[in-house]
């Protein structure tokens, strides 16, 4: 062996034993991990079309991989002017987004392919469970979207898919990009991406953002800040990391929406009113994170990665949700359907006044911390006919979560003040009076979840026409809550086995024809915030995980090296679901359910001139079991809740010439089920749907030089009314109204 591979050899052993050391001195430094590949440019910032997903636990190109995922790249989101993750998601169809408990929105609420979404974000592949607003995308390269059951790859409860976020680094080539919006709403935007080569070893990316505006339609006010420092550093010949940090700061009014009531927006009620308390209310984040990325290239077959991250996410808010009466001029109110009362309203004693309720005033301040890592060896090896490449590797996360619950509307003496009606039609929205501020202790606590994991994947290629995929994981999850007092209130352990499978022919180098089989695990504690009980009328500490498990089969075809037609049938279905058991104590596996459907997408270049992202799903989904068994089960047969029939998103865009390019966009959301038959009462009546929308965005890009460009955007341009985040019988957030963005880009 020579000199310089002696050297090469020692030099890899000391970076990989750096790279498994950083995330501990990480910890102790408290700072954390964004997405560290190498010093090179990322394919997801430059195409619609991203070839490739940044999973490390992945071997396989898009085209080749046997699942549905879609990659929203930096460029997509640019010329959208998709600010955050909603904005985003809201391009993938099958999505719905859903409303606080109190109203006001704690965080992103996401059903995906008609299951729960909302703990299944991961960032650079590490789970991110802290239920916050991820308002501004001005740090991550793309949104990667996968669907189908994915436990085996991101952790507990991924029954539904997930949804990765991957960070922006630094990169092997200066640039400098300036960008200042202005438009319609008080919106005015300004970021800055500025990449610097120190050196052949180390480069510097900074980015920073500064934005504000009204919520389109509406009169809430939105404001954020954020900063981003990334640095890469070539450690040797063969390794690179990088280490990044993002602190962002929101200030916001709540986002309430209106009384909605049966799947309809009450008549006569505008859709710009506000009933909360304007001079009270507010939602105040700050989230700081650090990532460490680590990629080694140990010998030309043995590829070491590792991510670490390190989070502290605090979120105050003060809401005053919309819940109550709302009594019409003509003296009655709107409520549930039931079998004596199909009218859907009843009477009520004070006609054009809205009769407030709890929660007014309420504070919660929340606060989630997590330390995570994720390391893995990518070993290949095979024959000139078999070849295989292995991945073996494991990881943690330690979550830890604080929440305390009080209200500022009390007396001096500890009473409760007295909360005088609104006009329903124009309501007073401001409190104008003396608050007192009074901790909740019992809806006050703290939680914590531990999690350790270890998995392996397998990708077989035979010959030029068949490829294997197989994985497996093992996670062990050790929950607890805790009163105020740091007394348990409850606490479980739990093993989950997670797996996949799938088989992908190719009749040729550009098309793939796949089928696919992957399980799905959910404990009762699956993020920090999360509680169960062993109270003797209600015990889930007990019970064991859910599961369900995920077919799909489809194909893709590569249409030209920069365009991708995707199509695909599924099945998710949850076949073991936490219902209370017969004896009205402990819980039992019991529930069953399902979501059958298609989903299509192409994406990428048609012709040099003409670039399209297109993406249509249809799913329906019914409930087998509600309901122990022996129990009385009245939304066995129903279908599933907040999943849309129908659903797309398009947009394409067409340079005419040098200088001019236009594009335009659709979006369509189709009608949902909102209610289900939970007992005698209402056992006759019709499922309640939503209505369904279609929204028309347009863009016209002038390019003057390289250097500048102007772009001018335009979103919901019928000013279509409709809602999203829907409480059913309760209230609906108003979509966003008809917004017009001007763009000044800058680059040098």
């Amino acid at each position: 062996m020579t000199k310089k591979a002696i050297n090469k050899r020692n030099h890899t052993a000391k970076t990989v034993a750096l790279a498994i050391t950083l995330p501990n001195l990480a910890f102790a430094a408290t700072s954390e991990v964004t997405d560290l590949p190498t010093i090179e440019s990322s394919s997801h910032s430059n195409s619609h079309y991203a070839k490739q997903s940044s999973s490390d636990k992945r071997t396989q190109v898009l085209r080749d991989t046997p699942r549905t995922t879609q990659i929203i790249t930096e460029k997509t989101l640019k010329e959208q002017n998709l600010l955050s993750l909603q904005d985003a998601l809201s391009t993938t169809p099958g999505i719905s987004f859903g409303a606080g408990e109190g109203g006001g929105g704690y965080g992103d609420k996401i059903t995906l392919r008609g299951y729960d979404a909302t703990s299944n974000i991961t960032a650079d592949g590490l789970r991110d469970t802290a239920l916050t607003t991820r308002s501004d995308l001005f740090n991550y390269d793309a949104v990667e979207v996968t669907k189908g059951a994915n436990s085996v790859e991101n952790g507990a409860g991924q029954v539904s898919g997930g949804v990765n976020l991957v960070t922006k680094a630094a990169k092997d080539q200066d640039f400098n990009n300036l960008s200042v919006g202005v438009g319609t709403d008080h919106y005015t935007r300004i970021t800055g991406d500025f990449n610097k080569v120190v050196n052949d070893d180390v480069a510097f990316r900074l980015n920073v953002m500064g934005h504000k505006n009204n919520y389109a339609g509406r009169d809430e006010e939105l404001k954020r800040w954020g900063i981003a420092p990334s640095v890469t550093f070539g450690i040797g010949e063969n390794t690179k990391a990088t280490l990044s940090y993002v602190h962002q700061e929101d200030d916001n009014d709540p986002q309430y929406g209106v009384p909605y009531y049966n799947g309809r927006a009450v008549p006569g009620i505008s859709n710009k009113n506000n009933y909360g308390y304007t001079d009270l209310d507010n939602v105040r984040i700050t989230n700081n994170t650090g990532l460490l990325k680590v990629k080694t290239e140990i010998t030309d077959n043995i590829q070491f990665n590792s991510v670490t991250r390190l989070s502290d996410i605090h979120q105050v808010s003060v809401i005053s949700a919309p819940q109550g009466t709302f009594c019409l001029a003509n003296g009655m109110a709107p409520t549930a359907y039931t079998n004596s009362n199909t009218t859907g309203y009843t009477k009520c004693s004070a006609p054009s006044q809205y009769i407030v309720s709890s929660p007014r005033g309420f504070k919660r301040d929340t606060e989630t911390k997590q330390i995570a890592n994720d390391s893995n060896f990518k070993i290949k090896f095979g024959s000139d006919y078999i070849k295989n490449t292995l991945i073996v590797g494991g990881g943690f996360s330690q979550e830890d979560y604080t929440l305390k619950s009080g209200s500022y509307l009390n007396n001096a003496n500890g009473s409760t003040s007295t909360r005088p009606n609104m006009d329903v039609y124009n309501p007073n929205h401001v409190w104008n009076n003396s608050t007192n501020y009074i901790q909740a202790d019992s809806r006050s606590g703290s939680g914590s979840l531990d999690t350790y994991y270890g998995y392996i994947f397998n990708n077989t290629k035979f010959g030029s026409h068949w490829l294997l995929d197989l994985g497996a994981r093992y996670d062990r999850t050790d929950g607890v809550y805790r009163d105020i007092n740091g007394a348990v209130t409850g606490s479980q352990n739990a093993n989950l086995f997670s797996y996949s499978g799938g088989i992908t022919f190719k009749p040729t180098e550009s098309t793939s024809l796949y089928i696919s089989y992957a399980n799905s695990q959910k404990p009762t504690i699956g993020v920090a915030s999360e509680t169960c009980t062993n109270t003797s009328a209600n015990n889930t500490c007990n019970v064991k995980p859910e599961s369900a498990v995920n077919y799909e089969i489809g194909a893709k075809w590569e249409v030209n090296p920069d365009l991708l037609l995707t199509i695909a049938g599924f099945r998710n279905e949850r076949n073991k679901v936490r219902v209370q058991g017969n004896d009205g104590f402990n819980y039992v596996l019991d529930g069953k359910n399902y979501v059958n459907g298609v989903e299509a997408g192409l994406v990428g270049n048609i012709t040099p001139q003409w670039d399209i992202t297109a993406s249509m799903a249809w799913m329906k989904g019914k409930y087998d079991q509600t309901a122990a068994n022996g129990v009385q089960d009245f939304s066995k047969g129903d279908y599933l809740t907040q999943v849309p029939e129908y659903s797309g998103s398009l947009w394409t865009n067409y340079k005419l010439n040098s200088q001019w390019q236009v594009g335009y966009g659709a979006t369509y959301q189709g009608k949902m089920y909102l209610s289900t038959h939970t007992s005698a009462a209402n056992n006759k009546i019709s499922q309640v749907q939503s209505e369904d929308y279609l929204l028309h965005n347009a863009s016209i890009t002038y390019t003057m030089n390289k250097n500048l460009n102007f772009q001018l955007i335009g979103r919901n341009l019928t000013n279509k009314v409709y809602y999203t985040h829907i409480r059913n019988n309760g209230w609906a957030m108003p979509g966003e109204g008809r917004q017009a963005v001007f763009n000044i880009n800058y680059s040098f």
